[in-house]
């Protein structure tokens, strides 16, 4: 005889909950002590795992009810001994993991859905458990990087979807703000961090594959960035004297950027950013009192240096 499971469960809770409505209308509830709601809850929570283990382990939803009434019980076993502890909520949110895991696991190409939903519950889960023992801001860090973990796990799952790596390493850098807001002064440093993080993977696809030449300018532009900026914040740029080296720094950073172009990719266009560029850091340095007049400066060579090259003769 084929038995539907789901009506038998259901039938039976509602069966249930409709006796202990009954029950406290009646005036009976008030007897009932936390080891009956937990032994209660636990039964639930019981047939739901039963109902799944005879589906073959394979009809995940019965784990909605597992881990809800599951949870259910060990918060009420929970608030009866530590009832000002946000920790009594933890075991609910770990309860709701189940199902995603369950719903993972039976099927990883179509439901990868569910690891995003299960990082949610994760993250409200851990949330809980440490809220009255850790700083607010490392909590912050935690519901970014478990974010972070679950995008990464969907692109490991199917690695044609590079997006979700993408969603993946922005939210993991970010992640590293809230940590470093309680750091004091070195809270600073997330800004450089951040940009070294953003380089990162242009110098990734740089180094891939020589087609991918074009990869290593805004590597470079941004990693001479993150440079000046960690100079700056550590006190080493301050005045218009040391400003002029900062400058020298960034222009000396990028002539080096399309020199890697123009010697290494035989990209002739380079050759005169580079030359330009070096003459900047050079003007930088030995015109800091005179910065007005660095750029006009610059542009006038540029232009005598592509006069006479239009006028060269050229060897056929």
């Amino acid at each position: 005889m084929n038995i539907n499971r789901s009506a038998l469960f259901w039938g039976v809770m509602l069966t249930g909950a409709g006796l202990l409505a009954l029950a406290d209308q009646m005036g009976y509830t008030d007897t009932f002590s936390p080891q009956v709601w937990m032994a209660v809850l636990g039964a639930i929570s019981l047939a739901g795992l039963v109902s799944y283990a005879l589906s073959g382990w394979k009809e995940w939803v019965w784990l909605f009810p597992v881990g809800i009434f599951g949870g259910l019980a060990f918060v009420v076993g929970l608030a009866d001994s530590r009832p000002d502890s946000a920790a009594v909520g933890s075991p609910l949110f770990f309860g709701l993991l189940l199902p995603f895991i369950g719903a993972y696991l039976t099927d990883r190409g179509r439901n990868w859905w569910a690891i995003i939903p299960g990082g949610v519950m994760l993250f409200l889960a851990l949330t809980t458990l440490l809220v009255n023992t850790v700083h607010g801001e490392w909590i912050g860090a935690l519901f970014l990087f478990l974010i972070a973990l679950s995008f990464l796990v969907v692109y490991l799952n199917d690695r044609t979807r590079v997006w979700a790596l993408l969603v993946a390493y922005i939210i993991g850098v970010l992640s590293i703000a809230p940590m470093m807001a309680s750091g004091g002064e070195t809270a600073a440093y997330y800004g450089p961090i951040f940009l070294f993080a953003i380089a990162l993977p242009f110098f990734i696809l740089y180094f891939r594959s020589v087609d991918n030449w074009w990869a290593i300018i805004p590597a470079g532009a941004v990693t001479t960035t993150a440079i000046v900026a960690a100079l700056a914040i550590a006190g080493l740029v301050r005045n218009e004297m040391e400003g002029g080296f900062a400058n020298a720094v960034i222009m000396g950073g990028l002539a080096a950027t399309f020199a890697v172009v123009w010697l290494r990719h035989a990209r002739q266009w380079a050759k005169i950013a580079t030359i330009a560029l070096l003459v900047m850091a050079v003007g930088s340095v030995f015109l800091v009192t005179y910065t007005q007049i660095l750029w006009p400066l610059v542009i006038v060579i540029v232009g005598i240096y592509l006069f006479f090259t239009a006028l060269r003769p050229r060897h056929v």
